[in-house]
């Protein structure tokens, strides 16, 4: 039978082989904790990683905006 670890690591095997990659886990200053936790309550995103996803794409709309000139 497996276990709830098991289909936890498929999943991420399945993320891996596709393209995905793990994020390093890493402190934030103050201000910028109080940023994320701002952007969560304001519903930018439902979490930490939610928020650096969409920080991500939206940063690369901006740029990729930019190229367009």
């Amino acid at each position: 039978m497996k276990t709830n670890s098991d289909y936890v690591r498929t999943s991420n095997a399945r993320l891996i082989a596709a393209g995905g990659r793990r994020v390093p886990s890493g402190y934030l200053q103050p201000g910028d904790a109080r940023i994320l936790a701002e952007l969560i309550s304001a519903g930018y995103a439902t979490s930490p990683l939610a928020v650096i996803t969409s920080a991500l794409r939206d940063a690369h709309k901006k740029i990729s905006r930019v190229d367009e000139r």
